[in-house]
């Protein structure tokens, strides 16, 4: 879902699925700075112990971000949530939850599922606003524009000449 609210502002998005192989984190930092624009990572994982260790790994690991902010789910939001059962034996878990305040005997977990989709696009696209220069990106969808319709008159006029 995140990728079809994004893409028409050419946003790329990181999918993980649990915690990142080496190869897939040298790429994406390889890539980042490939770029030279600062960086900025807005996160959405699960609130529970490894949500928010997969958000810390990958963070670390990549080490190239200007901007780092967790979107959901929060702490705050986990408030107003529907909580699951987590994982039993996560050795995450009760620093976790005395971090937090949990009961260390009753892990529980929040998916970034139990969000209603349209209040996840929300979030997301009020983060993005809040660091995409419109008018700069206005611009150069004008130019692509332009360049298009240049591009389909030479292809237009090459083919009237073509025998």
């Amino acid at each position: 879902m995140i990728t079809q609210w994004t893409e028409t502002l050419g946003i790329p998005v990181i999918i993980c699925r649990g915690f990142g192989s080496q190869s897939y984190v040298d790429q994406v930092r390889d890539r980042v700075l490939d770029d030279g624009r600062p960086a900025v990572l807005l996160y959405v994982g699960d609130w529970d112990a490894s949500g928010e260790d997969i958000q810390r790994d990958w963070m670390k690991r990549t080490g190239c971000w200007s901007v780092a902010r967790r979107l959901a789910v929060t702490k705050r939001q986990a408030n107003g949530l529907p909580s699951a059962p987590a994982k039993q034996g996560d050795p995450r878990w009760p620093k976790f939850a005395a971090r937090h305040g949990y009961d260390v005997h009753n892990p529980v977990q929040w998916e970034v599922e139990a969000l209603p989709p349209e209040r996840l696009r929300r979030l997301v696209l009020a983060a993005v606003d809040r660091y995409l220069d419109r008018a700069q990106f206005n611009r150069v969808l004008d130019r692509e524009r332009r360049e298009q319709a240049e591009l389909a008159a030479f292809v237009r006029q090459w083919r009237d000449r073509s025998p």
